[in-house]
């Protein structure tokens, strides 16, 4: 940035700033000069040195000794030991140039300004490393920078003052897009001794672009893709993408413990999402359910359950919001689709809340088709007219709501006997709110008291919580309580529990109907002992059947170098059989630059290891290097897949990932 910074400074002496210095005279030559801590200032900008020479005939400047111009808001400054500006002309050099741009720190020898949009800078490197600890830098002989491109020469790559990568000629956009190589994935795993994936970006124009990506991997499939990107205006734009793989046959390794019948010889993910004003499309097509586990890296991506193409129409208004969607779901964690529900199509329309009197009216009504090649579809009509009312009793506010519940259902073979729900639910919560003191520890506390009333109990299909109509006629109490010591919290509780006056409630993990009337205790302790330490506890249990439901317990410490988490989650059904059994494990220590952590997942009631993880590594000033290991379950048929990489970041701006096993 260092000839940014020469033109700014040339722009600025050129409209005629005000110079302050201790000395200030005009030579027998006429010119200008300027002695002893010489300051000017200029927009957002200010510069300094020690002597500034200024020949107004020739249009000329010359400045000398700890020049240095600087930013005001410090996103940028250069300082050398002299610098010439012809103004006439626009050019001129900085000698012994060196700065900071954002994170990005460089140096050289000179910078020579050629013309208005040209530069040349000799003997120079760039770095994310403070200036007193480039561990790493690039290093270039000579560099032309246009408003285009920078063509730099002779660059290498130091790591220690080691040059560890060479290139004779590097060209990087500037300014606006260019097209051009990104950086490639190349690595190995464990069906390919090769990987090689490079993509090419293509800047069309300034409304479109394009990304070539080829894929090759010498014993697994082989492919292309190609993204495409425009924009029309701000609400209109598009997204493309069309991955190409051809799978060899017979196929390898990799196929082992998978569905024969879902494999292709020709591979494919079509993708596409286009934003219209208030219209969204977006199509995700994979050609079958193993595509994003063979040919992606990430986790995230490797292990995503669905793929979901949809159509939708929001209108949000005012006082009302619209909308439409249909939405298509490609199940990824079975080898057909035939069994994946999806919403074809719904709609919905919500009144937002208005007043009127001292009430507060709102609506929801959603059309639902849940379609299923293999499962019950269903067809559903929700309508819920709410009303709302803030009362105000011997001086206590509470806040009153009544739902009028309507869902309808059109299904066939369903299993279910109630096809038409037809309810009401009423809520009044009174909140009281209060504070004292114990020895110095501050309680800033809350106690609420939420009436709930249904009046009966449906046996109606259950796609999502809207179909959750049960019969109700609770009391609940809820009391939530923080400790503090003057502004540090030391712990907070939340506390729930209830009668039902109707003798029955749902079971609130497994579902079912207790017949009971106390309903399930909740609670939530959190407490925070030493700094860097939080346990943890939030646990629901049904003291009608002596069984805890729900218990989720966890442990997390942290102190200087040190990161510790331990968490145990437990669910079980009504008949006190587990659900869900599950623990997790993970640690970081670090030492210097190094650091080395992992996690653990362990299912106990299949006795698996779901997920294991461990990395090694250095951080540098402003690089990292990391050996990362992932083993994932996929269940029986599959088993685990490990996976080693190696990860390295060049000045702490991007992750390189190389793929170096996987099995």
């Amino acid at each position: 940035m260092v000839w940014l910074l020469a033109f700014l400074l040339s722009l600025s002496l050129s409209f005629g700033i005000e110079i302050l210095s201790k000395t200030l005279y005009t030579d027998e030559d006429g010119k200008v000069i300027a002695e002893g801590e010489v300051f000017a200032e200029y927009g957002e900008y200010t510069v300094r040195a020690h002597r500034v020479v200024y020949d107004p005939r020739s249009r000329t400047v010359f400045a000398y000794g700890n020049v240095r111009i600087k930013k005001k808001d410090g996103s940028f400054e250069v300082e050398g030991e002299e610098a010439f500006l012809d103004l006439e002309k626009e050019k001129g050099y900085f000698l012994d140039a060196r700065g900071r741009f954002k994170s990005f720190y460089f140096s050289a020898k000179r910078v020579e300004k050629r013309d208005k949009e040209e530069y040349i800078v000799l003997e120079g490197d760039i770095t994310t490393c403070p200036p007193d600890d480039k561990e790493m830098k690039v290093c270039f002989w000579k560099a032309h920078v246009s408003d285009r491109y920078v063509i730099s020469f002779s660059n290498s790559l130091r790591f220690f003052k080691i040059p560890i990568a060479y290139f004779p000629l590097v060209i990087l956009p500037t300014g606006e897009r260019r097209s051009g190589l990104l950086p490639p994935i190349v690595g190995q795993d464990t069906y390919n001794t090769f990987i090689y994936i490079q993509p090419f970006y293509w800047a069309i124009s300034g409304d479109r672009d394009a990304t070539l990506t080829v894929d090759y991997r010498d014993r697994q499939a082989r492919g292309l893709s190609l993204e495409y990107r425009q924009a029309f205006t701000e609400e209109t734009n598009l997204y493309g993408r069309i991955s190409y793989y051809a799978e060899p046959f017979p196929p390898g390794e990799w196929w082992e413990g998978r569905e024969r019948t879902a494999f292709r010889k020709n591979r494919f993910r079509a993708e596409l999402l286009w934003r219209w004003g208030r219209w969204e499309l977006g199509l995700d097509i994979p050609s079958d359910p193993y595509f994003l586990e063979d040919f992606y890296f990430s986790r995230r991506e490797r292990t995503r359950p669905f793929t979901l193409s949809h159509l939708t129409y929001v209108r949000s208004e005012k006082d009302y919001l619209f909308y439409f969607n249909l939405r298509n779901f490609y199940d990824l964690t079975s080898p057909t689709n035939e069994r994946t529900t999806s919403l074809l199509p719904e709609v919905g329309f919500y009144s937002r809340q208005g007043r009127v009197g001292p009430f507060f009216l709102s609506l929801s009504s959603i059309f639902s088709h849940f379609y299923s090649e293999k499962n019950p579809s269903s067809r559903r009509l929700v309508f819920t007219p709410r009303v709302e009312a803030p009362v105000r009793f011997w001086g206590v506010q509470n806040y009153s709501s009544l739902e009028f519940i309507n869902n309808f259902y059109f299904s066939r073979n369903s299993p279910y006997t109630d096809e038409r729900v037809t309810s009401f639910k009423f809520e009044n919560r009174t909140p009281l709110f209060w504070d004292f003191e114990v020895i110095g520890v501050s309680f800033p506390s809350t106690l609420e008291l939420l009436y709930t009333f249904s009046p009966e109990n449906f046996n109606n299909p259950q796609f999502d919580p809207l179909d959750e109509v049960v019969r109700e006629n609770n009391l609940k109490v809820r009391v939530s309580s923080s400790a503090l010591i003057g502004d540090r919290m030391i712990g907070s509780l939340f506390l729930e529990g209830g009668y039902n006056f109707l003798g029955s409630y749902r079971f609130p993990t497994a579902g079912g109907i207790v017949e009971k009337e106390l309903l399930p205790f909740r609670a939530i302790l959190s407490l925070y002992p030493v700094r860097g330490l939080v346990l943890s506890e939030d646990m629901t249990y049904d003291a009608n059947l002596g069984v805890l439901a729900r218990s989720v317990s966890s442990a997390n410490f942290s102190h200087k170098n040190l990161r510790l988490s331990v968490s145990y989650i437990t669910a079980k059904d009504r008949r006190d059989r587990r659900v869900v059994d599950q623990y997790a494990l993970g640690s970081e220590i670090r030492a210097g630059g190094f650091f080395i952590g992992g996690s653990l997942t362990v299912d106990n009631r299949s006795g698996k290891e779901l997920f294991r993880s461990a990395r090694v590594g250095y951080r540098g000033a402003c690089w990292t290097a990391k050996i990362d290991y992932r083993s994932t379950y996929y269940g029986e048929e599959k088993g685990y897949i490990n996976e080693v990489f190696f990860v390295f970041s060049v000045f702490n701006l991007k992750d390189f990932k190389l793929p170096l096993r996987r099995r």
